[in-house]
């Protein structure tokens, strides 16, 4: 099965530099783990992670971005359960 994660994040208010750190995060943690990693340029404030698809995390949903590893360690408990 595939792993495929998506970042959406709005490029209006800048937070390419947050995306690029979790995408680069979850590369360092996954490696060869994870088949590819998109990031999708987007607006509307979102910064939304997905894995194949279904919704891990929604700062839409939450008001708020990811506390430190949240992403991560959630990331890694659904890809263990993958592999």
């Amino acid at each position: 099965m595939e792993k495929i994660i998506g970042i959406e994040y709005c490029t209006a208010w800048g937070y390419l530099p947050r995306a690029v750190a979790l995408a680069q995060n979850l590369l360092d943690q996954h490696k060869n783990n994870i088949n590819k990693l998109i990031l999708i340029p987007s607006s509307g404030g979102v910064f939304e992670v997905t894995l194949n698809g279904e919704l891990i995390f929604s700062k839409k949903e939450l008001d708020r971005f990811p506390e430190e590893n949240e992403v991560e360690d959630k990331m890694k408990q659904l890809l263990e359960k993958m592999s």
